[in-house]
């Protein structure tokens, strides 16, 4: 058996009275399942990975989706059917929209094969309609979807090259339509539209861009509730510090009177090969289980102190992928859990203890 186990445990209480969103992403899980992975809390017991989250505090999860992936992973069915055990464990739903058939980010944001031959016009329309038609299918099957982010680390676009950087209409006129696909669902208001970008300490990179589709007609006050981020602490190691951190999420409140989300972040147990990407004034927490729970500590504690109440959410990815425990970073592992590769057969993933 292939078995992980996860840190949670301790993180998620230390924000449980202040926070909305305690979330963590889930979306390879059945990915890992698949290939005969079983997960063991804290105490022992082998359990479903959302249950052990939802037992260390968490009261929602991530969900990633590709329009129509090769293989049918991150696919609607495939989100679904995750979205449903969340449901039967007492957790929420992030959606978390890439609008492409693979990976979205600020290196990626390739078009959905289906929708390459689109004009701008049609791809507006494309996005309103499958934003809305995919969070339909989820009210349908009566599951709690609260926010919504409507495409991923999107500071270089989406949907290349139609609403690559250089294109900063397009930019703005996709991510009206996914707003406008999120308010025309049956959801409505009840779930709440996300703009997420990376370098989630970097003022200059959040203020720039949204300055930037404001003058190109995005409405930073209709088309938008949530501002989420990406922060993490090994890939710059001059400007990745937590004060930055805190500087840019302050003025970003400050200035746009939305709340903001740490919509991605994650601490290394393991980092031999990465160590010089990180801050020196990082370099002292550990790595170790007890590192991520100090690193997730103070994350939160920054987040929870955003004036006006305007730090709302710390989401962690992706804790159960043990698979990919570097979780793309030169760091060897990030998640949450130890795996047991001794049978092939099943791995057990166990919580760091």
């Amino acid at each position: 058996m292939r078995f992980s186990s996860l840190v949670p445990l301790f993180f998620l209480p230390l924000i449980h009275a202040v926070l909305l969103w305690k979330t963590h992403d889930i979306s390879s899980l059945l990915v890992e399942e698949a290939k005969k992975v079983h997960y063991k809390s804290l105490s022992g017991t082998i359990q479903p990975l959302e249950t052990i989250l939802k037992a260390g505090g968490a009261n929602s999860v991530k969900i990633r989706f590709w329009v129509d992936p090769p293989n049918g992973e991150y696919n609607l069915a495939y989100g679904l059917r995750l979205a449903k055990r969340a449901k039967e464990a007492g957790l929420a739903v992030v959606v978390n929209f890439h609008y492409s058939d693979t990976w979205a980010d600020p290196g990626h944001q390739i078009k959905p094969k289906a929708w390459e031959k689109l004009s701008v016009e049609q791809l507006v329309a494309k996005v309103k309609s499958y934003t809305k038609e995919t969070l339909d299918a989820f009210h349908a099957a009566d599951i709690d979807v609260n926010l919504v982010s409507v495409g991923n680390e999107v500071r270089a676009g989406l949907l290349w090259p139609t609403a690559k950087y250089d294109q900063m209409g397009n930019i703005a006129k996709i991510l009206v339509a996914g707003s406008q696909g999120v308010r025309s669902s049956k959801y409505g208001s009840k779930a709440k539209v996300m703009v997420h970008l990376d370098r989630g300490y970097s003022w200059s990179t959040q203020e720039w861009f949204y300055d930037t589709i404001a003058k190109n007609g995005f409405s930073l006050t209709k088309d938008v509730d949530v501002l989420g981020i990406s922060y993490y602490p090994f890939w710059d190691p001059r400007d990745s510090t937590l004060e930055n951190f805190r500087q840019n999420i302050n003025n970003m409140a400050k200035k746009y009177g939305k709340p903001v989300v740490v919509a991605e972040t994650d601490w290394p147990t393991k980092c031999s090969k990465a160590i010089e990407n990180i801050p020196q004034s990082l370099r002292s927490i550990p790595f170790t289980a007890q590192g991520q729970v100090e690193w997730m500590r103070k994350v939160a504690d920054i987040v929870k102190g955003v004036p006006g109440g305007l730090g709302q959410g710390v989401m962690y990815w992706e804790p159960g992928w043990i698979d990919n425990a570097s979780l793309g970073s030169k760091c060897e592992s990030s998640v949450l859990f130890d795996g047991n590769w001794g049978n092939m057969s099943n791995v057990i993933a166990s919580a760091k203890p």
